[in-house]
Order: C-alpha cells, then sequence, then structure tokens
C-alpha cells in the first residue's frame, strides 16, 4: 500500500504553481505595510518596495527557468556548472534597466528609496518576502539563507553610478529605510565597500561601528581616510583588553568585497 502525503504534495504544487506564473509578472500580493508593521510604513515606502518586488521576482526567476534551476531543490543549494555564476550575473544590468524603467515617472523620493535599498541588499529582500509568501501563504520573510543564488540578487554596481541610472542625488538628504521583521533589522549590510563608504560619509554610520566586525571594512576605511590606523588599534585594543584571539564574525557588513 503507497501512503501519499497530500500536504507535501499540495506545497510543492502550489510552489510550482507560484514559480511558473510570477515569473510571468503574476506576483502573489504582499502587504508592506502588514508584513512591516513595526516600521509603519509611509505609502512612498510601500511603493519603493512594491516597484522592487515587482520587477525582481519575474525577471530572477525567469532567468532561473532559463537555466533549469529549481530554487525549492534541496541540491540546488549548491548549483554547478560552467559560466552558470556569470549567466546569472548578467542579470545585474538587466534588473537595473528595467527598475530605472518602472520608477522613472515616480518622484525622486521614491526613486532614492529604491536606489538606497538597492544598494543593501533590497532584492534579496523581496525576493525572501516572495519566498515566505509562497512557501507559508501568509505575508512573511523566509529569513532561511535558501542558496548562493540569493548572493547573486546582491548589486555590485559602486552607489553612484546607480545613482545616475535612477536619476538622484546619492547626497540628497532622503530617508534611508531600515526593515524591521519580527527580531531581525533588515537593509543592514551593503553591497560593496563603496556603499559603506558613502554612508559613512552622509553621518548615516560611525565608521568605528563598521570596523567592529569586518576586516576588509577597516583596511578600506584606514586607505580612505575615514578613520586612522591608531584609531582602529584603540578600537581593538579596548574590545580585548586581554590580547587573546577574538572570534570572526559570522557575518560581514559588507556582503561582496570589489
Amino acid at each position: 500500500m503507497t501512503i501519499v502525503n497530500s500536504s507535501k504534495s499540495d506545497t510543492n504544487s502550489t510552489q510550482q504553481f507560484y514559480q511558473q506564473y510570477s515569473a510571468n509578472h503574476f506576483l502573489p500580493s504582499i502587504n508592506w505595510q502588514y508584513l512591516f508593521s513595526q516600521n509603519q510604513l509611509l505609502p512612498a515606502q510601500a511603493l519603493a518596495l512594491q516597484t522592487i518586488y515587482q520587477v525582481t521576482v519575474p525577471l530572477a526567476l525567469t532567468t532561473l527557468k532559463r537555466l533549469n534551476i529549481d530554487i525549492f531543490a534541496e541540491h540546488e543549494k549548491k548549483p554547478q556548472g560552467l559560466g552558470l555564476f556569470d549567466k546569472l550575473r548578467a542579470l545585474e544590468p538587466r534588473l537595473i534597466e528595467h527598475l530605472a524603467e518602472a520608477s522613472k515617472r515616480m518622484d525622486e523620493q521614491v526613486r532614492h528609496l529604491i536606489w538606497s535599498m538597492m544598494m543593501r541588499g533590497g532584492a534579496v529582500l523581496v525576493f525572501k518576502a516572495w519566498l515566505g509568501k509562497v512557501k507559508t501563504g501568509e505575508d512573511s520573510v523566509d529569513m532561511g539563507y535558501f542558496n548562493e543564488l540569493a548572493d547573486l540578487l546582491w548589486l555590485q554596481t559602486d552607489p553612484y553610478t546607480l545613482a545616475e541610472q535612477f536619476a538622484i542625488d546619492p547626497l540628497a538628504e532622503h530617508e534611508h529605510l531600515f526593515l524591521f521583521y519580527e527580531d531581525h533589522v533588515l537593509l543592514d549590510r551593503f553591497s560593496n565597500l563603496a556603499t559603506a563608504e558613502l554612508f559613512v560619509k552622509l553621518g548615516l554610520y560611525d565608521p568605528a561601528f563598521l570596523c567592529l566586525n569586518d576586516e576588509q571594512v577597516r583596511e578600506h576605511f584606514v586607505q580612505k581616510g575615514l578613520i586612522s590606523q591608531s584609531q582602529v588599534d584603540d578600537l581593538m585594543d579596548s574590545l580585548n583588553p586581554l590580547f587573546t584571539d577574538m572570534p570572526q564574525s559570522r557575518q560581514r557588513v559588507v556582503h561582496f568585497y570589489h
């Protein structure tokens, strides 16, 4: 006698349905104000998230489908194949182009929010919100590290080039949104060293704070004159007065180095 796990089968069918139709721009709706109720999002902030969502998820799923990659399959956690990541990396310029086109008639505040979030993992965030919706049927964020493919939604474009494409001033005094979900702070990492440097220059971060757990950030900031080597030494000594081996942070503040 064969016993079929109908619950698991139904879940797989639902995921396949959403994966197929989301790739064709039929996205499940997400109530961003409800999802991030701790933030009490303003309409402009919800619009920025929705715009990133509507552009990112279909484009990412279409790309994965062409490469025969199923994000729900366990064996896809470590994709292999000659040139696979190069092909996936080609997604970035298309993603930026489509986002810039979708937002060009929006006011500068919304375009600035999109730019700011994209430099801090905004595309990854909305994709994980899509995953949460598909897996649970509820507005949620899948906080699991689903696979290395998530890394490819982090932009490597420098913030100034990206600002030009969104026709915004990167030094404008607009708000930079950080989101709160359960006990997590989201959009608190940077896609590259140039973005971390910019956020320090904008006065949004203390360079010493960003240097705490990230050696390459420390080296970059010292090189750029944002903090002196003596300040770094004093900081590390104050954190480690007995000069013991300090454990390495499990999460860098900058996602990519280049």
